[in-house]
Protein backbone atom coordinates (compact mmCIF):
# COMPACT_ATOMS: atom_id res chain seq x y z
CA UNK A 1 0.00 0.00 0.00
CA UNK A 2 1.61 3.58 -1.18
CA UNK A 3 1.81 6.26 1.51
CA UNK A 4 -1.22 8.33 -0.28
CA UNK A 5 -3.36 5.65 -0.10
CA UNK A 6 -2.24 5.25 3.37
CA UNK A 7 -2.66 8.52 4.38
CA UNK A 8 -6.13 8.36 2.58
CA UNK A 9 -7.15 6.01 4.87
CA UNK A 10 -5.85 7.34 8.08
CA UNK A 11 -7.74 10.47 7.59
CA UNK A 12 -10.77 8.86 6.27
CA UNK A 13 -10.62 6.52 10.44
CA UNK A 14 -10.08 9.71 12.02
CA UNK A 15 -13.47 10.79 10.54
CA UNK A 16 -14.84 7.61 11.78
CA UNK A 17 -13.21 7.47 15.11
CA UNK A 18 -15.48 10.75 16.10
CA UNK A 19 -18.19 8.50 15.41
CA UNK A 20 -17.17 5.98 17.28
CA UNK A 21 -16.68 8.67 20.20
CA UNK A 22 -20.54 9.70 19.62
CA UNK A 23 -21.84 6.37 19.22
CA UNK A 24 -20.46 5.15 22.75
CA UNK A 25 -20.79 8.63 24.81
CA UNK A 26 -23.40 10.86 23.06
CA UNK A 27 -25.87 8.05 21.39
CA UNK A 28 -25.71 5.71 24.69
CA UNK A 29 -26.27 8.55 26.74
CA UNK A 30 -29.40 9.92 24.21
CA UNK A 31 -30.79 6.06 23.98
CA UNK A 32 -30.63 5.65 28.09
CA UNK A 33 -32.48 8.95 28.06
CA UNK A 34 -35.77 8.34 25.89
CA UNK A 35 -35.88 4.65 26.15
CA UNK A 36 -35.72 1.63 23.44
CA UNK A 37 -39.59 2.75 22.46
CA UNK A 38 -38.35 6.18 21.27
CA UNK A 39 -34.89 5.17 20.28
CA UNK A 40 -36.74 2.48 17.86
CA UNK A 41 -38.85 4.98 16.84
CA UNK A 42 -35.87 6.93 15.25
CA UNK A 43 -34.36 4.04 14.04
CA UNK A 44 -36.90 2.59 12.35
CA UNK A 45 -37.71 6.28 10.77
CA UNK A 46 -33.98 6.51 9.61
CA UNK A 47 -34.28 3.18 7.74
CA UNK A 48 -37.47 3.98 5.46
CA UNK A 49 -35.85 7.19 4.34
CA UNK A 50 -32.23 5.43 3.60
CA UNK A 51 -34.34 3.67 1.35
CA UNK A 52 -35.59 6.45 -0.32
CA UNK A 53 -31.67 8.38 0.04
CA UNK A 54 -30.21 5.18 -2.07
CA UNK A 55 -32.59 5.05 -4.98
CA UNK A 56 -32.15 8.87 -5.19
CA UNK A 57 -28.64 8.09 -5.97
CA UNK A 58 -29.51 5.76 -9.15
CA UNK A 59 -26.15 4.22 -8.56
CA UNK A 60 -24.11 7.36 -8.91
CA UNK A 61 -21.81 6.80 -6.37
CA UNK A 62 -20.19 3.82 -8.19
CA UNK A 63 -20.73 5.76 -11.48
CA UNK A 64 -19.49 9.20 -10.20
CA UNK A 65 -16.27 7.32 -8.08
CA UNK A 66 -15.57 5.78 -11.77
CA UNK A 67 -15.65 8.80 -13.83
CA UNK A 68 -13.86 10.67 -11.59
CA UNK A 69 -11.04 8.10 -10.89
CA UNK A 70 -10.28 8.56 -14.94
CA UNK A 71 -11.69 11.89 -16.07
CA UNK A 72 -11.83 14.76 -13.13
CA UNK A 73 -13.59 17.88 -15.41
CA UNK A 74 -16.16 15.07 -16.83
CA UNK A 75 -16.90 13.46 -13.06
CA UNK A 76 -17.54 17.33 -12.13
CA UNK A 77 -19.72 18.06 -14.80
CA UNK A 78 -21.54 14.72 -14.21
CA UNK A 79 -22.04 15.49 -10.66
CA UNK A 80 -23.32 19.52 -10.91
CA UNK A 81 -25.68 18.49 -13.76
CA UNK A 82 -27.25 15.70 -12.01
CA UNK A 83 -28.80 17.45 -8.28
CA UNK A 84 -31.81 18.01 -9.52
CA UNK A 85 -32.43 14.66 -10.98
CA UNK A 86 -31.46 13.45 -7.65
CA UNK A 87 -33.40 15.98 -5.84
CA UNK A 88 -36.86 15.06 -7.64
CA UNK A 89 -35.94 11.19 -7.22
CA UNK A 90 -35.62 11.42 -3.38
CA UNK A 91 -38.48 13.68 -3.20
CA UNK A 92 -40.91 11.55 -5.06
CA UNK A 93 -39.85 8.51 -3.19
CA UNK A 94 -40.19 10.11 0.40
CA UNK A 95 -43.52 11.45 0.09
CA UNK A 96 -45.40 8.10 0.06
CA UNK A 97 -43.00 6.99 2.73
CA UNK A 98 -44.34 10.08 4.97
CA UNK A 99 -48.23 9.66 4.11
CA UNK A 100 -48.27 6.10 4.71
CA UNK A 101 -45.88 6.54 8.17
CA UNK A 102 -48.41 9.38 9.18
CA UNK A 103 -51.41 6.94 9.18
CA UNK A 104 -49.63 4.24 11.02
CA UNK A 105 -47.51 6.12 13.63
CA UNK A 106 -48.30 8.82 16.62
CA UNK A 107 -47.92 12.36 16.29
CA UNK A 108 -44.48 12.55 18.09
CA UNK A 109 -43.10 9.09 15.71
CA UNK A 110 -44.21 11.55 12.74
CA UNK A 111 -41.96 14.38 14.04
CA UNK A 112 -39.03 11.70 13.97
CA UNK A 113 -39.89 10.70 10.45
CA UNK A 114 -39.96 14.34 9.28
CA UNK A 115 -36.69 14.88 10.16
CA UNK A 116 -35.24 12.16 9.37
CA UNK A 117 -36.42 12.59 5.64
CA UNK A 118 -35.10 16.24 5.40
CA UNK A 119 -31.66 14.65 6.93
CA UNK A 120 -31.99 12.52 4.43
CA UNK A 121 -32.85 14.22 1.72
CA UNK A 122 -29.28 16.68 1.84
CA UNK A 123 -27.26 13.29 2.39
CA UNK A 124 -29.16 12.13 -1.06
CA UNK A 125 -27.90 14.92 -2.22
CA UNK A 126 -24.07 15.01 -0.94
CA UNK A 127 -22.52 13.38 -3.35
CA UNK A 128 -19.32 15.47 -3.13
CA UNK A 129 -17.59 13.42 -0.53
CA UNK A 130 -17.54 10.25 -3.70
CA UNK A 131 -15.59 12.84 -5.65
CA UNK A 132 -13.14 13.64 -2.56
CA UNK A 133 -12.58 9.87 -2.03
CA UNK A 134 -12.03 9.31 -5.63
CA UNK A 135 -9.49 12.22 -5.80
CA UNK A 136 -7.96 10.57 -2.61
CA UNK A 137 -8.66 13.36 -0.82
CA UNK A 138 -10.32 12.37 2.14
CA UNK A 139 -8.71 15.13 4.19
CA UNK A 140 -10.96 17.41 3.51
CA UNK A 141 -14.45 15.04 3.67
CA UNK A 142 -13.26 14.58 7.26
CA UNK A 143 -12.58 17.77 8.46
CA UNK A 144 -16.37 18.89 7.19
CA UNK A 145 -17.81 15.47 8.71
CA UNK A 146 -16.07 16.18 12.03
CA UNK A 147 -17.42 19.37 12.37
CA UNK A 148 -20.90 18.44 11.16
CA UNK A 149 -20.67 15.38 13.96
CA UNK A 150 -19.69 17.78 16.46
CA UNK A 151 -22.13 19.93 16.59
CA UNK A 152 -24.90 17.31 15.92
CA UNK A 153 -23.43 15.00 18.79
CA UNK A 154 -23.27 18.54 20.79
CA UNK A 155 -27.01 18.90 20.34
CA UNK A 156 -28.08 15.25 20.73
CA UNK A 157 -25.98 15.35 24.25
CA UNK A 158 -27.45 18.78 25.51
CA UNK A 159 -30.86 18.27 24.94
CA UNK A 160 -30.51 14.88 27.13
CA UNK A 161 -28.55 16.14 29.51
CA UNK A 162 -31.14 19.02 30.09
CA UNK A 163 -33.88 16.94 29.63
CA UNK A 164 -35.64 18.94 27.16
CA UNK A 165 -38.47 16.50 25.26
CA UNK A 166 -37.12 14.06 23.10
CA UNK A 167 -38.78 15.97 20.19
CA UNK A 168 -35.95 18.43 20.47
CA UNK A 169 -33.31 15.36 19.08
CA UNK A 170 -35.34 16.36 16.18
CA UNK A 171 -33.58 19.32 15.32
CA UNK A 172 -29.79 17.46 15.48
CA UNK A 173 -31.16 14.56 12.84
CA UNK A 174 -31.87 17.02 10.75
CA UNK A 175 -28.26 18.85 11.28
CA UNK A 176 -26.68 15.51 10.46
CA UNK A 177 -27.62 15.67 7.28
CA UNK A 178 -27.29 19.40 6.25
CA UNK A 179 -24.23 20.43 7.51
CA UNK A 180 -22.18 18.28 5.48
CA UNK A 181 -23.58 18.76 2.96
CA UNK A 182 -23.79 22.33 2.64
CA UNK A 183 -19.86 22.60 3.62
CA UNK A 184 -18.79 20.46 0.75
CA UNK A 185 -21.28 21.74 -1.66
CA UNK A 186 -19.60 25.28 -0.41
CA UNK A 187 -15.76 24.01 -1.06
CA UNK A 188 -17.03 22.49 -4.26
CA UNK A 189 -18.20 24.78 -6.22
CA UNK A 190 -15.01 27.29 -5.12
CA UNK A 191 -12.47 25.06 -6.22
CA UNK A 192 -14.41 24.39 -9.26
CA UNK A 193 -15.80 27.78 -10.21
CA UNK A 194 -16.72 26.87 -14.14
CA UNK A 195 -18.89 28.70 -16.84
CA UNK A 196 -22.19 27.09 -16.60
CA UNK A 197 -23.40 23.95 -18.02
CA UNK A 198 -25.79 24.34 -20.78
CA UNK A 199 -29.09 22.92 -20.52
CA UNK A 200 -29.13 20.39 -23.60
CA UNK A 201 -25.95 19.17 -21.67
CA UNK A 202 -27.29 18.77 -18.51
CA UNK A 203 -30.04 16.97 -19.98
CA UNK A 204 -27.35 14.72 -21.76
CA UNK A 205 -25.58 14.12 -18.57
CA UNK A 206 -28.93 12.92 -16.81
CA UNK A 207 -29.50 10.71 -19.80
CA UNK A 208 -26.16 9.27 -19.10
CA UNK A 209 -26.85 9.02 -15.90
CA UNK A 210 -30.18 7.63 -16.18
CA UNK A 211 -29.42 4.70 -19.00
CA UNK A 212 -25.90 4.27 -17.21
CA UNK A 213 -27.21 3.41 -13.83
CA UNK A 214 -30.37 2.21 -15.17
CA UNK A 215 -28.02 -1.11 -14.26
CA UNK A 216 -27.55 0.07 -10.65
CA UNK A 217 -31.34 1.09 -10.01
CA UNK A 218 -32.31 -2.60 -9.44
CA UNK A 219 -29.46 -3.38 -7.60
CA UNK A 220 -29.48 -0.25 -5.35
CA UNK A 221 -33.50 -0.70 -4.17
CA UNK A 222 -32.43 -3.86 -3.54
CA UNK A 223 -29.62 -3.28 -1.44
CA UNK A 224 -31.05 -0.18 0.21
CA UNK A 225 -34.07 -3.06 0.88
CA UNK A 226 -32.44 -6.21 1.81
CA UNK A 227 -29.77 -4.44 4.16
CA UNK A 228 -32.83 -3.04 6.69
CA UNK A 229 -35.25 -6.01 5.74
CA UNK A 230 -34.28 -7.16 9.59
CA UNK A 231 -34.95 -3.66 11.46
CA UNK A 232 -38.06 -2.93 8.87
CA UNK A 233 -39.54 -6.98 9.75
CA UNK A 234 -38.83 -6.65 13.35
CA UNK A 235 -40.98 -3.34 13.43
CA UNK A 236 -43.81 -5.08 11.89
CA UNK A 237 -43.77 -8.45 13.60
CA UNK A 238 -42.81 -6.58 17.40
CA UNK A 239 -42.97 -3.31 19.08
CA UNK A 240 -40.19 -0.54 18.32
CA UNK A 241 -38.87 -1.08 21.89
CA UNK A 242 -37.65 -4.37 19.93
CA UNK A 243 -36.36 -2.28 17.03
CA UNK A 244 -34.66 -0.22 19.38
CA UNK A 245 -33.11 -2.74 21.07
CA UNK A 246 -31.71 -4.50 17.52
CA UNK A 247 -30.39 -1.17 16.39
CA UNK A 248 -27.96 -0.73 18.97
CA UNK A 249 -26.58 -4.50 17.96
CA UNK A 250 -26.41 -3.15 14.51
CA UNK A 251 -24.50 0.14 15.25
CA UNK A 252 -22.45 -1.53 17.77
CA UNK A 253 -21.47 -4.51 15.39
CA UNK A 254 -20.81 -1.82 12.73
CA UNK A 255 -19.32 0.30 14.62
CA UNK A 256 -15.29 -0.72 13.75
CA UNK A 257 -16.39 -1.36 9.98
CA UNK A 258 -14.64 2.55 9.07
CA UNK A 259 -11.50 0.67 9.18
CA UNK A 260 -11.78 -2.17 6.76
CA UNK A 261 -14.01 0.33 4.50
CA UNK A 262 -11.21 3.03 4.70
CA UNK A 263 -8.76 0.96 3.47
CA UNK A 264 -11.08 -0.67 0.64
CA UNK A 265 -12.42 2.85 -0.40
CA UNK A 266 -8.78 4.19 -0.45
CA UNK A 267 -7.37 1.45 -2.31
CA UNK A 268 -9.97 0.80 -4.92
CA UNK A 269 -8.84 3.79 -7.61
CA UNK A 270 -5.60 1.78 -7.99
CA UNK A 271 -7.82 -1.29 -8.61
CA UNK A 272 -9.87 0.56 -11.00
CA UNK A 273 -7.44 1.96 -12.86
CA UNK A 274 -5.29 -1.23 -13.14
CA UNK A 275 -4.99 -2.37 -16.96
CA UNK A 276 -3.49 -5.89 -15.76
CA UNK A 277 -5.93 -8.26 -14.87
CA UNK A 278 -3.65 -10.52 -12.97
CA UNK A 279 -2.36 -7.60 -11.09
CA UNK A 280 -5.87 -6.13 -9.85
CA UNK A 281 -6.79 -9.78 -9.13
CA UNK A 282 -3.61 -9.90 -6.85
CA UNK A 283 -4.43 -6.26 -5.42
CA UNK A 284 -8.19 -7.16 -4.39
CA UNK A 285 -6.58 -10.45 -2.86
CA UNK A 286 -4.21 -8.80 -0.66
CA UNK A 287 -6.91 -6.38 0.32
CA UNK A 288 -9.31 -9.10 1.24
CA UNK A 289 -6.57 -11.12 3.43
CA UNK A 290 -6.02 -7.22 5.32
CA UNK A 291 -9.99 -7.18 6.24
CA UNK A 292 -9.95 -10.61 7.81
CA UNK A 293 -6.72 -9.80 9.51
CA UNK A 294 -7.92 -6.46 10.90
CA UNK A 295 -11.61 -8.20 11.89
CA UNK A 296 -10.60 -11.53 13.84
CA UNK A 297 -9.27 -9.79 16.92
CA UNK A 298 -12.04 -7.47 16.52
CA UNK A 299 -15.08 -9.96 16.56
CA UNK A 300 -12.73 -12.24 19.82
CA UNK A 301 -13.08 -8.91 21.34
CA UNK A 302 -16.22 -8.40 20.71
CA UNK A 303 -17.75 -11.46 22.27
CA UNK A 304 -15.10 -11.40 25.55
CA UNK A 305 -16.41 -7.56 25.92
CA UNK A 306 -19.72 -6.88 24.20
CA UNK A 307 -21.82 -7.99 27.60
CA UNK A 308 -20.23 -6.30 29.75
CA UNK A 309 -19.59 -2.69 27.33
CA UNK A 310 -23.82 -2.61 26.49
CA UNK A 311 -24.46 -2.77 29.98
CA UNK A 312 -22.05 -0.39 30.76
CA UNK A 313 -23.10 1.83 28.05
CA UNK A 314 -26.59 1.17 27.54
CA UNK A 315 -28.00 -0.06 30.81
CA UNK A 316 -30.60 -3.00 31.43
CA UNK A 317 -32.79 -2.12 29.12
CA UNK A 318 -30.35 -3.00 26.32
CA UNK A 319 -29.00 -6.40 27.79
CA UNK A 320 -30.82 -8.63 24.90
CA UNK A 321 -28.46 -6.93 22.22
CA UNK A 322 -25.04 -9.08 23.06
CA UNK A 323 -26.22 -12.02 21.21
CA UNK A 324 -27.51 -10.37 17.65
CA UNK A 325 -24.33 -7.94 17.99
CA UNK A 326 -22.02 -11.36 18.59
CA UNK A 327 -23.65 -12.87 14.84
CA UNK A 328 -23.53 -9.50 12.97
CA UNK A 329 -20.25 -8.59 14.08
CA UNK A 330 -19.27 -11.38 11.72
CA UNK A 331 -21.69 -9.88 9.33
CA UNK A 332 -19.53 -7.25 9.54
CA UNK A 333 -16.93 -8.61 8.05
CA UNK A 334 -18.25 -10.54 5.46
CA UNK A 335 -20.07 -7.38 4.73
CA UNK A 336 -16.14 -5.39 3.61
CA UNK A 337 -15.25 -8.60 2.06
CA UNK A 338 -18.45 -8.40 -0.03
CA UNK A 339 -18.07 -4.57 -1.05
CA UNK A 340 -14.75 -5.72 -2.40
CA UNK A 341 -15.92 -8.28 -4.80
CA UNK A 342 -18.86 -5.56 -5.31
CA UNK A 343 -16.68 -3.20 -7.11
CA UNK A 344 -14.13 -6.09 -8.67
CA UNK A 345 -17.04 -7.08 -10.74
CA UNK A 346 -17.84 -3.51 -11.39
CA UNK A 347 -14.04 -3.12 -12.60
CA UNK A 348 -14.92 -5.69 -15.57
CA UNK A 349 -17.84 -3.40 -16.33
CA UNK A 350 -20.45 -6.17 -14.46
CA UNK A 351 -22.94 -3.49 -13.66
CA UNK A 352 -25.88 -6.31 -15.21
CA UNK A 353 -25.08 -8.65 -13.08
CA UNK A 354 -25.01 -6.77 -10.35
CA UNK A 355 -28.30 -5.55 -10.45
CA UNK A 356 -29.53 -9.17 -11.21
CA UNK A 357 -27.33 -10.64 -8.44
CA UNK A 358 -28.62 -7.75 -6.08
CA UNK A 359 -32.62 -8.62 -7.08
CA UNK A 360 -31.71 -11.93 -6.06
CA UNK A 361 -30.50 -11.67 -2.83
CA UNK A 362 -33.33 -9.42 -2.19
CA UNK A 363 -35.89 -12.27 -2.62
CA UNK A 364 -33.23 -14.36 -0.71
CA UNK A 365 -32.78 -11.42 2.07
CA UNK A 366 -36.61 -11.55 2.04
CA UNK A 367 -37.39 -15.57 2.35
CA UNK A 368 -34.69 -15.87 5.37
CA UNK A 369 -35.63 -12.88 7.61
CA UNK A 370 -39.53 -13.18 8.04
CA UNK A 371 -39.53 -17.08 9.40
CA UNK A 372 -35.77 -16.49 10.90
CA UNK A 373 -37.79 -13.16 12.86
CA UNK A 374 -41.02 -14.43 12.86
CA UNK A 375 -40.00 -17.53 14.83
CA UNK A 376 -36.22 -16.22 16.75
CA UNK A 377 -37.08 -12.22 16.84
CA UNK A 378 -33.82 -10.55 17.36
CA UNK A 379 -31.50 -13.37 17.07
CA UNK A 380 -33.34 -14.18 13.72
CA UNK A 381 -32.74 -10.88 12.42
CA UNK A 382 -29.15 -11.24 13.19
CA UNK A 383 -29.07 -14.41 12.01
CA UNK A 384 -30.66 -13.84 8.53
CA UNK A 385 -28.25 -11.18 8.12
CA UNK A 386 -24.93 -12.93 8.52
CA UNK A 387 -26.29 -15.79 6.02
CA UNK A 388 -28.15 -13.26 3.52
CA UNK A 389 -23.74 -11.42 3.38
CA UNK A 390 -22.46 -15.22 3.30
CA UNK A 391 -24.23 -15.83 0.28
CA UNK A 392 -23.80 -12.27 -1.60
CA UNK A 393 -20.45 -12.69 -0.92
CA UNK A 394 -20.43 -16.55 -2.25
CA UNK A 395 -22.64 -18.52 -4.12
CA UNK A 396 -24.21 -15.49 -5.79
CA UNK A 397 -20.49 -13.70 -6.83
CA UNK A 398 -19.19 -17.14 -8.17
CA UNK A 399 -21.47 -16.93 -11.06
CA UNK A 400 -19.72 -14.09 -12.73
CA UNK A 401 -17.51 -14.77 -15.40
CA UNK A 402 -17.04 -18.38 -14.67
CA UNK A 403 -16.23 -18.19 -11.50
CA UNK A 404 -13.90 -15.20 -11.96
CA UNK A 405 -14.31 -13.84 -8.16
CA UNK A 406 -14.05 -17.56 -6.68
CA UNK A 407 -10.67 -17.72 -8.06
CA UNK A 408 -9.95 -13.91 -6.03
CA UNK A 409 -10.95 -15.32 -3.22
CA UNK A 410 -9.05 -18.68 -3.53
CA UNK A 411 -5.56 -16.22 -4.14
CA UNK A 412 -6.59 -14.56 -0.76
CA UNK A 413 -5.69 -17.37 1.11
CA UNK A 414 -3.93 -19.72 -1.89
CA UNK A 415 -1.53 -17.37 -3.61
CA UNK A 416 -0.86 -19.21 -6.48
CA UNK A 417 -4.94 -20.27 -7.09
CA UNK A 418 -5.18 -17.66 -8.85
CA UNK A 419 -2.59 -18.88 -11.88
CA UNK A 420 -4.55 -21.91 -12.02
Amino acid sequence: MNKRILSNSIWMMSEKIISLFGLIFVTSFVAKYVGAEVFGQIAFATSLFQIAMIIAQLGSDVIIFKRVSKKIDSGVRLITSTIYLRAITYILTAIPIVIVSYEKNDVNALFFIIACAISCFFNAMDVFGIYYDARLESRKNTIINMLGLIISLSLRWLIAFVHLEPVYLCLPIILTGFIPCAFRWGLFRKEHQFDSIKLKHKIKYMKYLLVAGLTFVVSTISVAIYTRVSMLSLGFFYDKSIVGVFSIAVSLAASWSFVCNSLITSSLPSIFSEKNDSVATHKASKLNLLVVIISLPIILSTYAFGSMIINALYGEAYKAAYIPLMILSFSTMISSLGVISSRFIARYSGYAFLSKKMFAILIFSLAVNIPFIYMYGMCGAAAATLLTELFSLTVFNYLFRRGLVLKMHLQTFIPRAGNR
